[in-house]
């Protein structure tokens, strides 16, 4: 059996043509043809085109429907017989810190934690709670604390208690002339590394430096905000260096530099001073002659006071006495 166009059925068959209307472009055509002594009567039209398409289509997406329910069924029941470590564990035989030893995602087929996250499914009979743990991209995204229970907490502190000393009682920072301070962080990541360890803090009293009054004057201008004048102590913060022994040796070399720059007397400090000595006079003198230079002149007139001004013209003065 086979199909042809209709022009080619007229033309080279020499089929019997049968036509409701006589122009081509009609959408219904019923043709009779011959072939091999079999006779076929046929119906073709755009709109049997289309409805034979929606019918397949149709047909097609309730297989694939019947195929994904199917798939859904055989891997529940595979879960069914093959539950996950979650399911299995016992409550008070199984090592937590050894199950979650460090900071990750979470996993739910580790944790014997059965819950549901996410929002509502609105207008859904029947379907209206969140998702379950299974699967949920929800519960990936934010992070957790199960590496923190309280035993993997007690097992910390038992291994960092013989790398610690008692902090001394009767210590007193203002007795200890040389003080450096660093920080120590303990978290959870990649990396054992963080970038605020290598910062390095030096304080040192200047009245335990061995100074005199020239030296002390000059420190004090170098270091500038870093010297606080209530409780005269000097404060030098080194983190340019990749490591803390690289910060702290700069550091103390800033405070030698310092040092021994305040014990020099350069030729030009004395010629400062001598210019801001002849500075302070010179406008001790300014001032004088400005004061000598407009004078306020005062003229008692008839038994009231008036004052002059720059222009020469006399104004009355009030005076205010108080009671």
């Amino acid at each position: 059996m086979a199909t042809f166009h209709c022009v080619h059925l007229c033309r080279r068959l020499r089929t019997s043509l049968f036509c409701s209307s006589s122009t081509f472009d009609q959408l219904t055509v019923t043709y009779q043809l011959s072939v091999r002594g079999n006779i076929v009567i046929r119906s073709y039209s755009n709109v049997g085109k289309t409805a034979a398409f929606m019918t397949r289509s149709t047909r097609r997406e309730k297989q694939r429907r019947q195929e994904r329910q199917q798939k859904n069924k055989d891997i529940q029941h595979w879960m069914a017989r093959n539950p996950t470590r979650g399911v299995k564990m016992a409550t008070g035989l199984t090592d937590w810190p050894s199950v979650y030893s460090g900071a990750k995602s979470y996993h739910p087929s580790v944790v014997p934690i059965f819950f549901r996250m996410g929002r509502l499914k609105h207008n859904r009979p029947g379907f209206a709670l969140p998702l379950r743990a299974l699967g949920n991209l929800e519960l990936m995204k934010i992070p957790n604390f199960f590496h923190l229970s309280l035993p993997a907490i007690e097992r910390h502190c038992q291994a960092l208690q013989p790398l610690c000393t008692e902090w001394p009682g009767s210590l007193e920072l203002s007795s200890v002339p040389l003080r450096i301070t660093t920080r120590n962080y303990l978290f959870a990541g990649p990396s054992l590394y963080h970038p605020g360890s290598r910062k390095v803090k030096l304080q040192v009293y200047v009245t335990d430096l061995v100074l005199d009054e020239h030296a002390k004057k000059k420190l004090i201008q170098l270091v500038g905000p870093r010297y606080n004048p209530d409780n005269d102590e000097l404060t030098i913060v080194a983190d340019r260096c990749p490591t803390r022994k690289q910060n702290k040796d700069y550091a103390m070399y800033l405070l030698t530099v310092l040092y021994h720059e305040s014990w020099k007397t350069e030729p030009w400090e004395t010629e400062k001073s001598n210019n801001v000595e002849e500075s302070e006079e010179e406008e001790e003198e300014e001032k004088a002659r400005k004061k000598r230079k407009n004078p306020k002149r005062v003229r008692l007139i008839d038994g009231t006071l008036y004052r002059m001004n720059q222009y020469g013209k006399y104004f009355k003065m009030q005076l205010k006495v108080k009671e």
